[in-house]
């Protein structure tokens, strides 16, 4: 397959990558999100890929960087393809992905090829109940989320909400006794913002055995009704403590879900009236269908995953032509679902499309990904921040700085900056 040409690999890095690894892609960047948000980075990429699938008849488009070749992937059957087959032939742990979890979690199923991918798949799978539509623990993580949120008054900010959210995280992950154990998230940070730089930065040795210790005890001394009581006490090929980190990480994206689709539905009273109801009727909507879908919409059109990475571990047949073993392929998420010529609601904030099936259709819409690495903890994730809106919005009237009312009066804007929008909650009476 021919290299994309030195411009237009230029415009791809430009338009494409660049703005992914800007805006950090283990811990966001504020500076640069704001940056971001003016510059609407993802409405450029997403024309940028347009233009390169015409190009390249398709694609995926090579491009070489730094001695490599990363594959961008502009087809939508070819992002099926390359989800479908993972870990073989296309692998989950990527040069960048090993060398950017390495600071935090280096034994995460996302880091890891087989043998070592297949226990510790299975492990996360069965403590997060990945084939039950409702978690073991479902009752106890909804009282906490109730619990936590209920704590949300008057105006905030992101980082304001951030730390409500982080405590809710670590009492459903960690347990009740490390709510207030504000180091474990901020020993984490550090790591995921050294992470940012992947295989660039120096380890943090100090930061990474203590934040390791951390975990490890509340593992061992695992609360009833936490995700760590779910863990085997010993498993050591799948390494039970150390697929932990990963849930902390990926809770903290669902928390940046959350914020948006709270912004989002303070501007959307008749979606607000459809939640509360569902809130005060669980008996028709046991799983909070709507603000469900309010969430996972929030997910769809701005994706917490920016790129979605896997890498060839043989040569590669394309539309007859070869990329070789080694070749990373990218498959940047709101390329696909913002696509205003493939999805009639691209640029509108439309819950239902999770509801009547239009976002399963065949074109690919995948805030969780899709196939054997698939998000195990999806179900958790959407039972936790559904419960958050619903019950934030059956108990409070929502209000919403007037920039960001400005900002999402109309289609929603391809790229938002989770950290600007401020949010009065207003006990109800």
């Amino acid at each position: 397959m021919p290299s994309a040409s030195l411009l237009d690999a230029s415009r791809a890095i430009g338009d494409v990558l660049l703005p992914v690894v800007a805006r950090g892609a283990i811990l966001r960047r504020p500076r640069l999100m704001h940056l971001a948000e003016r510059l609407q980075v993802d409405e450029r990429a997403l024309r940028e890929v347009r233009r390169l699938r015409k190009r390249y008849d398709g694609g995926p488009v090579p491009i070489r960087i730094a001695g490599r070749t990363v594959a961008l992937v502009t087809e939508p059957e070819d992002v099926h393809r390359v989800l479908s087959m993972t870990p073989t032939p296309f692998s989950a742990a990527t040069t960048e992905k090993v060398g950017a979890l390495r600071h935090f979690q280096p034994h995460a199923v996302l880091a890891s090829d087989p043998p070592d991918r297949w226990p510790r798949r299975k492990l996360n799978e069965e403590a997060l109940q990945t084939s039950q539509p409702v978690h073991r623990h479902a009752e106890r993580m909804q009282a906490v989320v109730h619990e936590e949120m209920d704590r949300l008054q008057e105006t905030l900010g992101w980082n304001e909400f951030r730390e409500v959210w982080s405590q809710l995280v670590r009492r459903i992950v960690l347990g009740d006794a490390a709510r207030d154990d504000t180091t474990v998230t901020d020993e984490l940070d550090k790591l995921r913002a050294a992470a940012n730089w992947a295989e660039f930065a120096p380890r943090q040795h100090a930061v990474r055995r203590r934040f390791a210790q951390a975990i490890s005890r509340y593992v061992d001394a695992a609360e009833p009704g936490s995700l760590v009581a779910m863990l085997p006490r010993k498993d050591g090929d799948a390494d039970p403590a150390g697929q932990v980190p990963h849930w902390l990480f990926a809770y903290d994206a669902a928390g940046i879900a959350v914020w948006r689709a709270l912004a989002v539905l303070a501007t959307r009273p008749d979606l607000v009236e459809r939640i509360t109801t569902e809130a005060r009727h669980p008996e028709s909507s046991p799983l909070l269908a709507v603000a469900g879908g309010a969430v996972q919409e929030s997910l769809r059109l701005w994706p917490t995953t920016l790129v979605v990475l896997r890498e060839s571990r043989t040569d590669t047949e394309w539309r007859g032509h070869t990329l070789p073993a080694g070749t990373e392929f990218a498959i940047v998420s709101s390329v696909f679902h913002r696509d205003d010529e493939a999805l009639e609601f691209a640029d509108r904030f439309e819950p239902d499309v999770w509801l009547d099936g239009r976002a399963e259709g065949d074109w690919p819409i995948i805030p969780f990904s899709e196939g054997p690495a698939r998000c195990p903890g999806e179900n958790v994730v959407l039972l936790t921040t559904s419960s958050a809106v619903s019950h934030l919005l059956d108990r409070n009237t929502l209000d919403l700085d007037p920039q960001t009312r400005h900002l999402l009066a109309g289609p929603m804007p391809k790229t938002f900056d989770h950290t600007h929008p401020r949010l009065a909650f207003w006990r109800k009476a």
